[in-house]
C-alpha cells in the first residue's frame, strides 16, 4: 500500500486521513492512534489500548497515554 494522497492542516493543526487509509487500516471513530516522526516523516500508528468498560471514557484516557508513552 504505496498510496499518496495530499491533505490540508487546518489552523488548529487538524488532519483528516483519507477514507481510503482509515478503511486499510480498519481505522473508526473513537480509535487511538500514535503519532511520532523521524527525521521529515510523521508516522501514525493505530494504538492497541484495552478499554475499561467499568469506567466512563474520561477515566481510562489518562490510563492510555501513560501506557502509550511507555510503550
Amino acid at each position: 500500500m504505496s498510496d499518496t494522497t495530499l491533505v490540508k492542516v487546518s489552523s488548529k493543526g487538524l488532519v483528516t486521513l483519507p477514507k481510503k487509509i482509515r478503511t486499510d487500516l480498519d481505522i473508526h471513530d473513537g480509535d487511538y492512534l500514535t503519532i511520532s516522526s523521524d527525521k521529515d516523516r510523521i508516522i501514525f500508528r493505530k494504538a492497541k489500548i484495552d478499554v475499561d468498560y467499568e469506567n466512563p471514557d474520561d477515566a481510562w484516557k489518562d490510563y492510555a497515554k501513560n501506557r502509550l508513552a511507555h510503550d
